[in-house]
């Protein structure tokens, strides 16, 4: 699970040649059957817009679905 935003060492480019960069992201790994098969990842162009618990837990609520999803 990683909460950054650009300014941070963890923070990943997930789009690589976009033109609008992101400024927060949240990111959570989608597990089917213990392994990690893709994330579900929450962005923001706006700088202040930290990503809160809120965002979390709704990116934990996707990832979860779509693993078990996955599973069936």
């Amino acid at each position: 699970t990683v909460c950054t935003s650009r300014n941070d060492k963890n923070y990943v480019e997930v789009v690589d040649g976009e033109v609008q960069e992101y400024q927060q992201e949240v990111s959570i790994p989608i597990i089917t059957q213990g392994d990690v098969i893709g994330a579900a990842i929450l962005l923001s162009a706006n700088a202040d817009d930290e990503m809160s618990e809120v965002e979390m837990k709704l990116a934990q609520s996707a990832a979860g679905f779509l693993g078990k999803q996955m599973e069936e």
